[in-house]
Formats: structure tokens, C-alpha cells, sequence
């Protein structure tokens, strides 16, 4: 099946890590101004994506929403995807007051500006935040064993597994990292995504980041922060990669430290080796809980309270730990012995094609 671009191209996570880091401190404002391009985005692509839907049977939609408007405006029927498990809804859900300001936050920097672009191009507004998901198939690409099922979910929401991208065929990884891999102790892997990118903020986890893993004595390969290493005198002890498929990083090492992004947490739980979190923004908080909930890491540290003692400390015990090394191994075990999750899904689109709007 071709590939086709729509919209103008843009790195989302080199320029949302640009937005963040003009925001300071004032994160809430720099997660508004995310979410407006994400819109701005969206919006862009909406010429580009009608074309392709008046071709499709269905639409399956992401947590973007792309596609939902084209669809509807053409009656074309669609599904959802998402990465939020928390975001089905469920009848009568007990709901804090925090999480009441929260829906009231969502309510005004999503469903606002969705509603008044569905407008401008002719379809009926969404009615509350759960009919932003799709009433025919909502589809759920995370494990169970990570997130178990909710009973009072409708028929219509089936969780997939993890959807995995496999390397290359073709890929092969730098002969000079296999030789690194080779001469000591597993070491830890640094993957903090698009939250290594740029800003004064970023050069200050690098710098407390390598100071950590000194500290902790171990040896450690580090993704990103490109910008900052490059021309640096790396001591023999660390690594610097460039880009590499995690599925074949990951279970080389002994430990991830990562940023709690929905992928990385995905593909470190899956490689069954201990994570310690530093989460940034948005879903990261969630999904660093749930893997301390999970006993796959030790307590997570947040970005504002970052410094190399903290991190040091929690590298030795997601490296010495017995007990968080056998959990994260069973739970990596258990979620690699599940079905391929795109396959799965790949069978309830099917299902849903063939039976319409009955619910599954």
C-alpha cells in the first residue's frame, strides 16, 4: 500500500521541543502552543486528506484527529486509534476534582478549536470528549499486561497489544557499537526522544545525565543530544549513537533511562530490562507512574527535579536491584509471548469492514 504525504512537512518533535524550550517555565503555555500546531497542522492537511478519503473505504483515526472531518464530510465511515487508554470513556466514572479541571483544561485547548474547524468545513461539532472517539471501533495498541482491559468499556473497544515496528531487513548496526557492546558490562541505553533536542534546558540534562552515569560507574550508550556531544571528548565508558531501531537496542542493555514517551516506554517494558523515567510533559507523567506501578523501574524523577545525585542512585538501583530486574524480565517475557498486535488490529478493521456498524 503507497505512502502519501499530506500537508507541508514538519518535524513535530524537533519543533515541539523548540516550543517547550521557549516556555520556560511556563510549561502549561508551551503545551497550549503545542497543541496549536498540532491543529494548524491538521488543518493544513485537510484539503490534502479529503482527496485521499473520497478513495477509502474506512478511516482510521488517530489522537490527532486527522481524517475524522474528511470523513464525515464525505460519509465515509471511521474507527479510532488511540494511545490513551484512559481516554474511553466509561458509564458513571468516578471523577476527582482534579480530574474534572483537567477535562475542563482538555475541553478548551482540543475540543474548542476542534469543533470550530469541523464547523468551517460543514460537519456537526463533536458533542463531549468521548464522541471524539470513534462509536464503531475503537482500537488500542497497548498490552495488557501493561494496562489491563477495563470491564465497563462498550463492546466496540478491543486492545490490540503492542503494535512493534520491526528493524530493516537490510539494517545492519555500526560495527564500532557492536564492539562496545562487546568489551564490558552491559550498559544503560539514554533515549530521551524529542526531549533531547535543543534548548538551554536540554545542555543542562546532558551535562547532569553524564555526570550520573560517572557516578553510577556504568557504561552507557546515548540517543540524541546531537547537537550538544557532537565534537565532544566522550570518556571510553559512553557511547554516542546515532539513530538505531530500539527492539535491537534495548535488550543489550541493562537498564533505559527514557523520557515516559508512549513508543520508548513500549519498546523498553517490552524488552523486559528495568526503566528509570524522566518525564517531561502530558502522557509521560501516566506512563512513568505505570511503570513504577508496574515494578518495572524505581520512582520516577521529574524533570524539574533532575540533578545527577538523584539520577545516579536511581541508576544503581535499576542496575543492581534484583527484584526490579526479575519483574521487568517476567513482564517483557509475558508481553513479547503475546500475539503481534498489528495483526490483531489488522483483524478487527477487517471484521468491522465486513460486518459495519455491528458491534464486534
Amino acid at each position: 500500500m503507497p505512502v502519501v504525504p499530506v500537508g507541508k512537512p514538519v518535524d513535530m518533535g524537533a519543533a515541539g521541543a523548540r516550543i517547550w524550550a521557549q516556555a520556560g517555565r511556563f510549561w502549561w503555555l508551551g503545551l497550549i502552543r503545542i497543541m496549536q500546531l498540532g491543529f494548524q497542522l491538521v488543518r493544513e492537511a485537510y484539503p490534502d486528506l479529503l482527496k485521499l478519503v473520497e478513495q477509502a473505504d474506512l478511516v482510521v483515526v488517530t489522537d490527532t484527529f486527522a481524517g475524522a472531518a474528511e470523513a464525515d464530510n464525505l460519509g465515509v465511515p471511521w474507527i479510532s486509534a488511540t494511545l490513551q487508554p484512559a481516554r474511553v470513556p466509561v458509564p458513571n466514572p468516578q471523577v476527582s476534582p482534579l480530574a474534572r479541571l483537567l477535562f475542563r483544561f482538555a475541553n478548551m485547548i482540543i475540543m474548542a478549536p476542534m469543533n470550530r474547524f469541523r464547523k468551517r468545513v460543514g460537519v456537526a461539532p463533536f458533542k463531549d470528549m468521548g464522541s471524539m472517539l470513534s462509536d464503531r471501533l475503537i482500537l488500542i495498541p497497548v498490552s495488557p499486561c501493561v494496562f489491563p482491559p477495563n470491564p465497563d468499556w462498550p463492546d466496540h473497544v478491543k486492545m490490540t497489544g503492542y503494535w512493534t515496528a520491526h528493524s530493516a531487513q537490510d539494517w545492519r548496526p555500526p560495527t564500532d557499537l557492536l564492539a562496545f557492546l562487546m568489551v564490558g558490562d552491559a550498559p544503560v541505553a539514554v533515549s530521551l526522544g524529542a526531549m533531547s533536542l535543543s534548548g538551554e534546558e536540554t545542555c543542562q540534562a546532558a551535562r547532569i545525565t553524564l555526570e550520573a552515569i560517572r557516578q553510577s560507574g556504568r557504561r552507557a550508550v546515548i540517543q540524541g543530544w546531537d547537537d550538544i556531544l557532537e565534537g565532544t571528548a566522550l570518556p571510553e565508558h559512553i557511547y554516542h549513537a546515532g539513530p538505531l531501531p530500539h527492539t535491537w537496542l534495548f535488550p543489550r542493555v541493562r537498564a533505559v533511562i527514557h523520557h515516559g514517551g508512549f513508543g520508548t516506554t513500549a519498546s523498553a517494558l517490552s524488552a523486559g530490562v528495568p526503566a528509570v523515567v524522566i518525564p517531561h510533559i502530558i502522557d509521560q507523567l501516566y506512563w512513568a507512574q505505570r511503570v513504577v506501578e508496574l515494578g518495572a523501574g524505581p520512582q520516577f524523577i521529574h524533570r524539574a527535579d533532575l540533578n545527577s545525585q538523584r539520577l545516579s542512585e536511581a541508576i544503581r538501583q535499576a542496575t543492581s536491584d534484583k527484584i526490579l530486574q526479575t519483574t521487568a524480565a517476567s513482564l517483557g517475557q509475558s508481553i513479547r509471548s503475546e500475539p503481534d498486535g498489528v495483526k490483531v488490529a489488522v483483524k478487527w478493521i477487517e471484521l468491522n469492514l465486513e460486518n459495519g456498524q455491528k458491534i464486534l
